[in-house]
């Protein structure tokens, strides 16, 4: 009797999204669910109707996020009355985007220029660093101006 060897192919998860499509598509479940929280609270406070519409909504999210922390955080809906209260979707969602962009950022600068800042920030002489306060106006704009065109590369 002869084997086969059989590959299987497992369905694109939504892992594989890009990360703006996963990040505004949570964004918008997130503050939807919070609205209803608010305005369908008469509804929603029913024990069984409401569990049960937050356990959808946690799901839904873990499905696109991925992340345990914020899966963690949204539990605080099964909390009666304070969960209906704060807007957790919505502030896990968000912490689990800035967490991720940061995450993002890092991965996207090389090797070579995270050691160089280091070098440069480990050369710097803090003691001649002139106090912001004895600073003229000019020479703060500068600096802003030039953090501003830092940030903006």
């Amino acid at each position: 009797m002869q084997i086969r060897r059989v590959k299987l192919l497992a369905p694109k998860t939504t892992l594989e999204l890009p990360f703006e499509v996963r990040a505004i598509s949570a964004l918008g479940i997130s503050v939807v669910a919070d609205a209803l929280d608010y305005v369908g609270a008469p509804i929603f406070a029913l024990p069984v109707i409401g569990d049960i519409a937050d356990a959808v909504v946690i799901a839904m999210l873990y499905k696109l996020t991925g992340s345990k922390t914020s899966t963690a955080i949204n539990a605080i809906e099964f909390i009666p009355f304070i969960g209906d209260m704060i807007p957790t979707y919505t502030i896990s969602t968000l912490m689990w985007i800035l967490k991720e962009s940061r995450k993002r950022k890092d991965q996207l600068m090389p090797a070579e220029q995270k050691e160089t800042v280091a070098r440069i920030r480990d050369r710097i002489d803090h003691s001649k660093i002139i106090d912001a306060n004895t600073e003229d106006i000019r020479t703060k704009a500068m600096r802003a101006y030039a953090r501003f065109r830092s940030r903006m590369c």
